[in-house]
This record gives C-alpha cells, sequence and structure tokens, in this order.
C-alpha cells in the first residue's frame, strides 16, 4: 500500500501520545521492534530520516506498522503521520487513521496483562480515553490559534496553550462534567476568561486553614464594596467564598446546600469582581489585577479525579507552605522560588467540604510575569513541529552574537544554565530540609532573562512530601499532618516529577526540534552534576542519580486502568544520566606519584620475562635459600631473590634484587633489559630471527609499559566505574613477558590509543559495498537495528544525503566502523583501488564516542554505555598476537554466542542467580577483496559484543577480573575494602563458586571448553561481594568434541579454519576429538592465567595459604559432584583434578618454531593437595 499522510495533525498527536504511553508503561523496548522498509508495507515518501517498525498486539490478531522519525531514550517518540494494520487472520492491510481503533486495540491488549492479574480493571478505560479523543478534537476545531506556529508571547498564553496536555497521560482530556457549551466557557484550550462567583458564608460555618498570620485582604474591593451593599449590617457576620461559575451552578442544585440557603447561613452573590482566567489545570485561575493564583473546586472529573479540593488535600498544602515559609526557603536558594499557599477555606458542611474547598497561592508580580513560562506550554508541539521554548532560546542565542541557536555547543552550554537553576537547587533543596517537590511540567515555571533560564518557579503544596527526620525544625506542623512522607518515597517522588517528567521531557523537546541529540544533553546533564559543588548531604543523592541504574515513572495509563491513583503503579526505566557519559565525563588522568615508573616498567619486564623462562625450563638454573642463579658462563652468573609458590610451583622475582656477576671484570651490577637479553641468547636455543624479534617486542613491551605508567586517574580505580575500570586497569597479561609491546603504535599513538591513557575516540565510519561483505546477525538483531545502536534518526539521514552526493544507494551498502589507525596505516593504503571505485566510502560522520578495552582493539561506547561495543580488526601485534580478526572466526561469532546462550539459559542445574552472563557477539561484518594482499587478510572486520551494563540489575556492579589482581593508585589491592568488610575466605568462597565454578560446569554438562582467562572475565557484584561472571570472547575462545556435546543437535553450521590460517596460527582452531585438550584449554585459560595469579597475589597482599586456597576450590568442585552426580562419567572424562595439566609456553613459542600446540605438562594444584573439611 501507498499511503503519504493517512492521519490528520490533531489525530497523529493523538497516536503519538497513545502508543508512546502504552509502550514505556509495556516496557517495550522499541529499537528491538525496527525493520528494514523492505519488510513493512507502509510506503512513506520522505522516509530518510525514519525506521519502520512493527509490534504485535495479540488480542486483535494485528500487527501496527509505522515509522519514528525521532527515538527518545525515555519514550518520547515522534512518529510519521502514516500508520497501517496487519490482519494476522484475513492477511489483510489497512490504514489506521482513527485513533480510537488504536485505543481499542491496545485497550484489548491490556486485558491480557498478567503483571497485575490481582487488580480488578476499569472497564470503562476505553470510554474513557474515547471521551479524552473527542475532547482534544473540540479543542483543535474551536482554538482560533490551532493551524498557527505556537509562540510563548505571554505568560496567559503559555497556561492556556496545552491543547493535548500531559504527554503520558491517555486521558489527559477526558473530563466528566462539563459539557460542550461548559468547555467553550470555561477551557484553558480555548483561552478562557469568567468572573468568579460568590457565596457569603456564616463565619460559624467557614473552616480556616492559614499558612502565615501576616495575609493580606485576599479579595478585591469591588467585591466586598458589592458584599456590603447587598449584605448590610450582617456583613460582619459573613466571610466571602470564591467559586469556579460553574461549581456555583452545582452546589446551588445540590441538595445539601438548600438548608442552609434558605436560613441564609449561606447567601448566593452571583458573578463579581475582575475577570479570571484559567491556568491549564482548568481549576486554578490566575487574578490579574491581584497578581495571585485561586485554587478553585469543581466537581468534574478532569483526567482521573474528581477535582475539588478536599480537606486533608489542603492540610497538607498549608503545611508545606508552612514549613517553605518558616525555613525561609525563598530567601535560602536564590535561583527558585517556591510559591506557598496562602489560605485554604471551606464550609463546615460535610457532604460539601470539599466542594467548597479554595485555596489562594501566592502570584508574581508583573514584571516577573513577562519573562515567566509555564513550561508545559512551552513543549507542546503545533503540526509544523516548533515548540515555544525555542523562541526563548533563540533570542539567548542571539544575545549571544549568534546567527541562531542551531549550534551544539550554545544548546549544550543553554542546558547547562537550565540545570543549574532546577535539577541542582531541588537536589539541595531536598538533601538539607528533607523537601520533595512535584516539579512536573504544569507545576513548574521558567523565568527568563535574555532567553537564558534564570529562575525555577514551583507551585501547588498540595504535591509536596516532606522527610521529617531530614527538617530540624518541624514544630509548625502536627506530627499526623500528611505532608510528611518517608525518605525513599520522598526521593522517589522526586526522581519521577523533576528527573523524568520534567527534565526528560524538555530534554526530548528540545531534542526534537534542533540539531542536538537527546544523549549529548543527558551527557552534559550528567557533567553538570559532576562538576557541581554540592554540599556534602546533597552530594549523597546527586551520587545516587549518576550511579543508579533506573528511574522510577508512574504509570498512568496502568493507574487509570486499575483506579490505583491512590496507590500507583510504578515501573522502572533505564537511567539516562548514568548511561548517556561521553569523554567528557571521563576520570581526569594524573602524573604518577611515582617518580620511578621507568625503573618499576624496566624491573616488571625483567621480573616477568625471567619467570616464564623459568617456568617453560628455557635455561637451567639452580635455587636455593630464597635466591635463584643462572650462568650465562663459566664466569658469569646472575642471582636474584626468589619466592616459590604453590601455585603450579611458580617461582616469583624480585626483579629490584637481580645482579649480574662478571669474574672476568670483578665487577656486581644491576642489569638493564638490553644487557640482560644479549645474556640470555648465549643460553637459549633459540631461532636467531625469531630471537631478535622476541627483543623487539620486550624492548617496545618497556617502553609503552612506562608510558603508561606515568598518568594514572586522579581517583582511586576501586572507585571508577566499570568502563573506566576495563580501559585503566594496567596490570595487562600477569604471565607474559611481551605484555604490552603494542608493535604498530609510536608512543603519540600509543597515548592515543591505548586503554590507559586514551581520551577517548571515535572510530572512521566507511560505507563498504556489500558486494564486498560478509555480514553474520545474531537470531536476536537485524541490520537496522544494529544501526541504530551508533546512529540517530538524524545521523542516519545525513549519511543517506552523503551517499546520495556521491551517487549511491544507501540500501547498496553497510555501514562500517573501523578503528581510525587502521584507517590510517592499513585502508587507506592498501583499498586504494576499492576507495576509488566507491566500494569503500569513508563517511564525514563521527558517531559515538568510544574508550578502548584490555584488549586495545575492542572499543567500549561511552557515548550510550549500554550499547554495543566494537570488537575491530588491527595490524597491531600484542602480546606476540596479531589483532587482526580471521574472516572464518568473524562469520562464526554471532551463531557461537546464539547456541551458547541458549545453552546457559535453558541449563537446568545452574541456579539462575549464578548463571554466568554470556556477553554475545551478536554480530560479526569481515570486508574481503577479491583479490587481496597478505597485509589485508583480516584487515577489516568487527565483532559487535553486548554491554554488561545491559546486564547489571539495580545494586549490582561490575568489575574486570583483571582487577582482583591490580594494586590500585595508593598501592593497595583494588580488592581491599571488598576483603576487609567480608573475611577473606567469606569473599573468596562466593567468588569461586558464584564466578568460576559455572564454567567448570559448562564443560562438564555440555561439552563446551571456554577461554576463560582474566581478560575474558567480568566479575557481577553487589558492593564487592561476588555474584556471577560475565563471559566475553567467544569467536576464538571455545574449543569442542562434536561428539561429546550434550546437544550436538544445537551446534550451528559453523566456519572452520582455512588451510592458510592454520599456517600462520595453527594454534587457533575449534574442534578437537581428544577430551584432555577440551580440559586443558579450559585449565590453561581458568588455572595458570586465572586462579593461580589470584592465589599468588592473595599470599603476596593479605599471606592467605595457597594451600588453603586450592583446597577450597578442590571442596567446592566435589560439593558440586556429590550434588550433581548424574555428571559421574564427565566429571571422570574432564577431571580437573587429574596429576598434570598441559600449560601453553607463551614465552618459548615466540622464538621456537610454531606448531599445533606448544605446551608443557604440569602438576596439578588440585591434585598436590589432600582434601581438607573447611567452613
Amino acid at each position: 500500500m501507498n499511503p503519504i499522510i493517512t492521519t490528520d495533525a490533531w489525530s497523529y498527536k493523538l497516536f503519538e501520545q497513545y502508543l508512546n504511553t502504552f509502550f514505556r508503561e509495556l516496557q517495550v523496548q522499541l529499537e528491538q521492534h525496527i525493520l528494514s522498509e523492505q519488510d513493512s508495507p507502509l510506503t512513506i515518501h520522505d522516509a530518510n530520516n525514519s525506521s519502520y517498525f512493527s509490534y504485535p498486539f495479540t488480542a486483535s490478531n494485528s500487527i501496527i506498522y509505522g515509522a519514528i522519525q525521532h527515538f527518545s531514550s525515555t519514550g518520547y517518540h515522534r512518529y510519521q503521520r502514516s500508520f497501517c494494520v496487519f490482519n494476522t487472520e484475513d492477511k489483510t492491510v489497512k490504514s489506521l487513521t482513527d485513533p480510537k481503533v488504536l485505543v481499542k486495540m491496545i485497550t484489548d491488549e491490556l486485558k491480557l496483562n498478567q503483571r497485575f492479574k490481582d487488580k480488578k480493571q476499569n472497564q470503562n478505560l476505553y470510554a474513557e480515553i474515547a471521551n479524552s479523543i473527542e475532547n482534544t478534537k473540540f479543542f483543535l476545531e474551536n482554538s482560533v490559534d490551532q493551524i498557527k506556529p505556537k509562540l510563548a508571547s505571554s505568560f496567559q498564553s503559555a497556561e492556556q496553550g496545552m491543547l493535548y496536555g500531559h504527554p503520558f497521560h491517555v486521558t489527559s482530556k477526558a473530563n466528566l462534567g462539563f459539557s460542550k457549551e461548559d468547555m467553550k466557557k470555561y477551557s484553558p484550550e480555548l483561552s478562557a476568561t469568567f468572573q468568579l462567583h460568590y457565596f457569603a458564608v456564616h463565619s460559624s460555618l467557614i473552616q480556616k486553614l492559614v499558612s502565615d498570620n501576616n495575609v493580606d485582604q485576599l479579595i478585591e474591593e469591588d467585591v466586598l464594596k458589592h458584599a456590603r451593599q447587598r449584605l448590610k449590617d450582617d456583613f460582619e457576620n459573613y466571610e466571602l467564598l470564591p467559586t469556579h461559575p460553574w461549581q456555583a451552578n452545582f452546589l446551588l442544585l445540590h441538595p445539601s446546600l438548600k438548608r442552609y440557603l434558605e436560613n441564609h447561613e449561606v447567601r448566593y452573590l452571583g458573578a463579581l469582581g475582575q475577570t479570571v482566567w484559567p491556568t491549564s489545570s482548568v481549576r486554578t485561575v490566575w487574578l490579574p489585577q491581584s497578581n495571585i493564583f485561586l485554587k478553585l473546586s469543581i466537581d468534574v472529573r478532569i483526567t482521573s479525579f474528581i477535582r475539588n479540593n478536599p480537606m486533608d488535600e489542603m492540610e497538607r498544602a498549608i503545611d508545606a507552605s508552612k514549613i517553605i515559609l518558616k525555613h525561609q526557603i525563598n530567601q535560602h536558594y536564590k535561583n527558585m522560588l517556591i510559591l506557598p499557599e496562602l489560605t485554604a477555606k471551606t464550609v463546615k458542611i460535610p457532604e460539601l467540604e470539599s466542594s467548597f474547598g479554595i485555596i489562594y497561592r501566592a502570584g508574581l508580580a508583573t514584571e516577573t510575569l513577562e519573562n515567566t513560562r509555564m513550561l508545559g506550554g512551552l513543549v507542546e508541539e503545533n503540526e509544523h513541529h516548533q515548540i515555544p521554548l525555542m523562541a526563548f532560546i533563540d533570542q539567548a542565542a542571539q544575545a549571544q552574537g549568534l546567527p541562531n541557536s542551531q549550534s551544539k555547543a550554545f544548546l549544550a552550554d543553554w542546558w547547562k544554565q537550565y540545570i543549574q537553576v532546577s535539577l541542582v537547587p531541588l537536589i539541595e533543596l531536598f538533601a538539607n530540609k528533607g523537601i520533595s517537590v512535584e516539579a512536573h511540567m504544569q507545576n513548574s515555571l521558567m523565568e527568563f532573562k535574555q532567553g537564558f533560564p534564570a529562575r525555577l518557579i514551583i507551585r501547588d503544596m498540595e504535591g509536596i512530601s516532606v522527610v521529617s527526620e531530614m527538617l530540624n525544625d518541624h514544630s509548625s506542623v502536627s506530627e499526623d499532618s500528611t505532608v510528611w512522607f518517608s525518605q525513599k518515597d520522598a526521593w522517589i517522588f522526586l526522581q519521577y516529577y523533576l528527573v523524568i517528567n520534567h527534565i526528560a521531557h524538555l530534554i526530548s523537546a528540545i531534542s526534537r526540534v534542533s540539531i542536538i541529540e537527546e544523549s549529548e544533553l543527558w551527557q552534559t546533564t550528567r557533567q553538570t552534576l559532576i562538576d557541581e559543588n554540592f554540599s556534602d548531604k546533597a552530594q549523597h543523592y546527586c551520587n545516587l542519580l549518576l550511579n543508579s541504574l533506573t528511574l522510577p515513572i508512574k504509570a498512568n495509563m496502568m493507574n487509570t486502568l486499575y483506579h490505583s491513583g491512590g496507590n500507583p503503579i510504578w515501573i522502572d526505566i533505564e537511567n539516562p544520566i548514568y548511561k548517556y557519559r561521553g569523554a567528557q565525563t571521563l576520570t581526569p588522568l594524573q602524573a604518577t606519584q611515582q617518580i620511578d615508573y621507568k625503573v618499576q616498567a624496566e624491573r616488571r619486564v625483567i621480573g616477568q620475562l625471567l619467570e616464564a623462562l623459568i617456568f617453560e625450563n628455557a635455561f637451567n638454573y639452580e635455587k636455593s635459600n630464597g635466591q635463584i642463579k643462572f650462568f650465562i658462563s663459566d664466569d658469569l652468573f646472575y642471582s636474584c631473590d626468589a619466592k616459590q609458590h604453590f601455585s603450579f610451583n611458580r617461582i616469583k622475582l624480585n626483579p629490584s634484587s637481580l645482579v649480574r656477576y662478571d669474574a672476568v671484570q670483578k665487577s656486581s651490577s644491576s642489569p638493564n633489559l638490553k644487557a640482560l637479553l644479549a645474556d640470555l641468547k648465549h643460553i637459549i636455543d633459540a631461532d636467531p630471527i625469531k630471537w631478535q624479534s622476541f627483543n623487539d617486542e620486550l624492548n617496545l613491551t618497556y617502553v609503552k609499559h612506562a608510558q603508561t605508567l606515568g598518568l594514572s586517574p586522579n581517583q582511586p580505580l576501586r572507585t571508577l566505574s566499570y568502563i573506566e575500570q576495563e580501559a585503566r586497569i594496567n596490570n595487562a597479561h600477569l604471565y607474559h613477558p611481551s605484555f604490552k609491546s603494542r608493535i604498530g603504535f609510536d608512543l603519540k599513538e600509543n597515548q592515543k590509543y591505548s586503554p590507559e591513557l586514551s581520551q577517548g575516540f571515535s572510530v572512521q565510519w566507511a560505507a563498504t559495498h556489500k558486494s564486498l561483505c560478509k555480514l553474520v546477525l545474531s537470531e536476536t538483531i537485524n541490520l537496522n537495528q544494529l544501526y541504530k545502536q551508533h546512529f540517530s534518526d538524524k545521523d542516519l539521514h545525513a549519511i543517506r544525503e552523503e551517499l546520495t552526493a556521491h551517487q549511491v544507494d544507501f540500501n547498496d551498502y553497510i555501514l562500517s566502523p573501523i578503528h581510525p589507525w587502521q584507517w590510517d596505516k592499513i585502508i587507506e593504503l592498501y583499498y586504494q583501488d576499492a576507495i576509488s571505485n566507491q566500494l569503500i566510502i569513508p563517511l564525514k560522520i563521527a558517531g559515538p564516542t568510544y574508550l578502548p578495552q584490555q584488549s586495545i582493539r575492542t572499543l567500549s561506547n561511552i557515548t550510550d554505555i549500554s550499547a554495543l561495543s566494537l570488537k575491530l580488526a588491527m595490524n597491531l601485534v600484542n602480546t606476540s598476537t596479531s589483532r587482526v580478526l580471521a574472516p572464518h572466526t568473524v562469520q562464526n561469532a554471532a551463531k557461537m554466542s546464539d547456541w551458547l546462550y541458549k545453552i546457559v539459559e535453558q541449563d537446568h542445574i545452574l541456579e539462575k542467580q549464578r548463571k554466568p552472563v554470556i556477553l554475545r557477539e551478536i554480530a560479526g561484518l569481515s570486508i574481503n577483496q577479491p583479490i587481496a594482499l597478505a597485509v589485508q587478510y583480516g584487515a577489516l572486520a568487527c565483532i559487535w559484543r553486548e554491554s554488561i551494563y545491559h546486564y547489571l540489575n539495580e545494586g549490582e556492579s561490575a568489575t574486570p577480573v583483571t582487577g582482583l589482581m591490580q594494586l590500585d593508585t595508593d598501592q593497595k589491592p583494588l580488592i581491599d575494602h571488598w576483603i576487609k568488610q567480608y573475611g577473606i575466605e567469606f569473599w573468596l568462597e562466593k567468588l569461586l563458586k558464584n564466578a568460576y565454578l559455572p564454567i567448570m560446569h559448562i564443560l562438564w554438562c555440555h561439552g563446551l571448553a571456554l577461554e576463560s582467562h582474566a581478560q575474558n572475565m567480568v566479575l557481577i557484584h553487589k558492593d564487592g561481594l561476588p555474584v556471577k561472571a560475565a563471559l566475553k570472547d567467544f569467536h576464538d575462545g571455545i574449543r569442542f568434541s562434536r561428539h561429546l556435546l550434550r546437544n550436538p543437535e544445537l551446534l550451528p553450521e559453523l566456519q572452520d579454519a582455512p588451510k592458510e590460517h592454520a599456517k600462520i596460527n595453527p594454534n587457533s582452531f575449534l574442534e578437537t576429538h581428544a577430551a584432555n585438550e577440551l580440559r586443558d584449554f579450559t585449565q590453561d585459560a581458568l588455572w595458570f592465567v586465572n586462579l593461580a595469579e589470584l592465589a599468588i597475589f592473595l599470599n603476596t597482599h593479605y599471606d592467605f595459604d595457597e594451600i588453603k586456597f586450592w583446597t577450597m576450590l578442590r571442596s567446592i568442585i566435589n560439593q558440586h559432584k556429590e550434588k550433581h552426580p548424574e555428571f559421574a562419567q564427565r566429571y571422570e572424562l574432564f577431571n580437573f583434578t587429574d596429576d598434570t595439566i598441559d600449560i601453553e609456553q607463551l614465552a618459548s613459542r615466540r622464538f621456537l618454531p610454531e606448531i599445533r600446540l606448544r605446551v608443557q605438562t604440569t602438576p596439578n594444584p588440585l591434585s598436590l593437595i589432600k582434601e581438607i573439611e573447611y567452613e
């Protein structure tokens, strides 16, 4: 079908409102429902800046199709004005033009929702939403300004300009009680004005609440004069109560008032005084001559509630106002003004107490009104996608000498000032006074100066919640006041009303109509909070906002469905302040305090080299009395202090004690790396060319390690988030001698691209013709969804336009990320023919900012920390291995990840809370020339990997397992606080059982061997207490034997290594027929370069017995075996307690000929101990 526009302007906005509310409250991730244009029956002209989507409505046997113009991180999406519905029964497609049809689909779907099956559903929900639809249509048809661009021309126009209302409330314009004529007379949407109607009530029937005894006369003189004339001598015995004209008629007809009217205890005076106009809440009016607000009662159901003023609500409002005035809040917080309620009145007639209730509220001076606007009225779009707020932003730009506001830097600066006068003072207010304000868009006004936000104004004290324990003096308010709330509830309210309803909506609204992205405004928000000099108490709550994974949202649609407004349903969404970061939020680096870092670097390389060579028996040595000695010749030898550890009999050296003795020269010296290598070549049987290459690696490791030691974060590593720990942990490989060679990087490049020093960078994006590409996707994602992980709709539109300028079709290309170093050093040089023929087109788009992980070529997205990481091919050599990506491993990545993910997900043995997280590689792209040069093999490829943040629950954190063996910047172990908090044995038991045992179980139960060295593992913990592990790097880190798989039928079709690859790297293979090879592959990574290093580290820094360490592990293994005896044969087949393990010789393979497996047989620590009981 070929619809162009199937909805008119007014109904289109309702489609947006209802879809967004439905998706947000059912926690639908719309990005997961993106599909290609070819897969949608919808055809939209000018769809270049849109993404197609579909969503199934099971109850109505339908699938809705649409297109999204703007994705919002908090759900305020904008759609194209075209929708259609596919009927899954009769296979027909129809245009969707009536919002009531959509509402019927939504309400039917909600009836199937089992989340709150214990609650009674509102059977009238459809009718209430339909009422709201009809009213919205009525307002638009009768509004004189409906087709004009909305301008923030006055305080009144902003108050009365909300034609659609709350964007996440499905009954935002519903009312039960107003006729169409009433709506014309009294609706703010139709610019209504009217006089108030007054009742004279005998003083004996008046109830009055006062926030301040110094309240002036609030009724204007003309009304008093008229009342005196009517009441004459009785005037002093009455008080005047203003009412809404509709309410006056309601009261006059109310049977409970009849007796009081007849007895003249209540006298109706009619319409009197100045002309007032209703604000956005309908019942609150502005008295322009008096410059005050008046909150009236009207017994009409608007949205979800009857809008009268019950006594408990008036008491809460007055009590809150007393607190505001007593504590002089407005005097202490200069960038904020809270408008207190002055007095509340009603009658002592029980049946009419709520219906007569009124509240006088402090107003604003005339000069303040000129530059003050209600925020809700500033962000509602007209059909041309314009918002009044941009008039102020443009004014601010002009004040700065800019031609317009369409500069990202300017918009970010404007937004920074907004946060400083809104979010910052309200955090301080809550932290220091316990006052939580209901600062949603209709309760919040902003005073502007030259277009910049200058002062936030808050109204409606009925929404204020106060924590008594946080307020130093609350003597003015009774202990049983309804203004008191728990700290937990008050903080939830502040997060929702201020951050979600207010800040998030403004961010979305600005991004929808300007060039800046939501993510960039959230990054500015985060950075502004980080930079702010908060009080100590406020800093605590600031940190909660910065570090909470989620934020609470009140589910208005669900609450309407279940009539649960009094005890509302809350849902959680991702916290965008936590999620969006950017390079500017990285912890600054500073010069290290260790002035001898070059010496330390050289000693580290020397020590690790000798330790590896000794372990691999590369030369003969003598060991006695805590020293080792090895001879170069009869007259030349070395000695060094050494300690032999239980774990694999590893010898650890103190390289600062290394001495070179020369009997001929009768001298001793502390050798440097070059001198040591020159001597070692005489006693090591090595290929000369390979030995020289090894020498180069070691020298480069020394230089680059020294460079990375020169700078460190200005905060301890233990305080950093996972994404920074993953970069800044600088240990690297603790066994491999050339642990940081990075052959290919010069020092400037090492500064820019190394994880320890990088300040973040963008990758080079290119459009690569599909004829060169082999793309394999996970079952969980499609190409369009993959693009949305990196690009906004604005970005994709810009890319399409750029490709159009090249006269090529976007759909013929795949957007490919390339490491900028790889682009400069390899792609631009060796792929010139493809670039010249427009088979590879470099793009101008910057895309997200990335920070390297420990592996260097894997990059974490720091623009959006929950987005996918990139593993990029690099013709770089590190730890003796080329960092290209072999095409067959790239094409296997997603298949293997899906396979492993399903195996773990379906495993019924592992407890759910201990199942390891599988960080799936969800896509692999390899780009290959028809006739390839050797340098091009694996040089242009990418693997996309899930972020750990996608799997963390509230209260959980992540730390790289390499960090468990890391000394922090204060030279204490990174884990020191955890060890002291929980005790080393308790903590270690949790670690072994929750993080390491499941990896062994995967081999026993399923026959899959994982290369789980420390760099491939992430520890998920709660305040340091191990919860589970997250595992990664599967494209070349899994081995199996087909006949040993528990469910071989699940094995996907994989590509094995081609012969030419096996020649280059014979140690890279997937399948083996030997069970011992699978066990050794697991144990080499898990035992030798992971657990053994941890055991040695704990022994070194906490004097924890290594035998006890391995005994605990053996006991945990035995407990698992006893609990699951059904795997007895598998325990024997993959016996982790065999006498020996084959360990790969990582050092010797650098200078000896390459073979399939260069390993040495080593005693297994578990076989050397006798099982002991421990508790």
